[in-house]
Parts: structure tokens; sequence; C-alpha cells
């Protein structure tokens, strides 16, 4: 298996993203196609990875460019899992930016991967949930 990356938004196909999305249990991010491509749109850096013409892994951040930046999403096919292309994947939208504050959140279960990426807890988070 020789996985390839991309870091363009012209590599990425919006149905192939939504089916991988609903493969790691984010259908309702897929549930408005329009706000879905807006989301995809919208976001400055992504990288997704490829098994041939296969989308099998995406993340993403949003930023200003200049000081921050916020990962919110990592997603791999759970039949890719387990080979280092979360990894590579985070690898690559990290590179070259250490001038850069990343923050995300993350399920407690993977907090042991990102902290193996240099991230650390921080206790000082607030947010205001969405309605929907």
């Amino acid at each position: 298996m020789a996985i390839r990356y991309d870091d363009t938004h012209a590599a990425l196909d919006l149905d192939q993203l939504a089916s991988l999305f609903c493969a790691v249990g984010w259908a309702y991010r897929t549930a408005d196609p329009g706000r879905f491509r807006q989301m995809v749109l919208g976001t400055p850096w992504i990288v997704s990875a490829w098994d041939d013409d296969h989308l099998v892994g995406f993340c993403r951040a949003i930023t200003d460019g200049a000081f921050n930046a916020y990962v919110t999403t990592v997603a791999v096919l759970p039949a890719y899992q387990r080979r280092g292309i979360g990894r590579e994947l985070m690898r690559r939208l990290l590179a070259d930016r250490d001038h850069m504050l990343f923050v995300l959140h993350a399920e407690p279960d993977n907090h042991d991967f990102y902290k193996s990426l240099g991230f650390a807890d921080a206790d000082n988070m607030l947010r205001r949930p969405r309605s929907h």
C-alpha cells in the first residue's frame, strides 16, 4: 500500500469526503451539502490521503495564518487506521509551522495520539457549543 498525500483543495472529491466522514461517525457534518461544501472550501489548510484514487484520510486546520490555528478534523477510514496515516496527515499539516499555536479538541481516547505529536493538555479552554 503506497499512500499518496495532497495538500490542495483541487484533489478533493466531496462525495468521497462525505463517505469518509460517515464512516467515522460524522454524518451530521454532511447532512447539509451546502454547509459541508463551505466547510471544506472555507478551510485554508487541508491534507488528504489517497490509496490510488480512493480517499482514505483527511485533516484540516482553520487559521489566521500568522499566530493561531485550530485543527478541527482528522479522519482516517476505519480499515486504514493504525497504519500511520493519521500521524502523517498531522505531520504534513504542522510542517514548517512551528511559529503557530495549534489547538484542537479531541476525545479522551485520542489524547495520547495528539500528545505524541507535541500537543499538551490545556485547562484554560472555554467553548460555546453550537446549537446544531
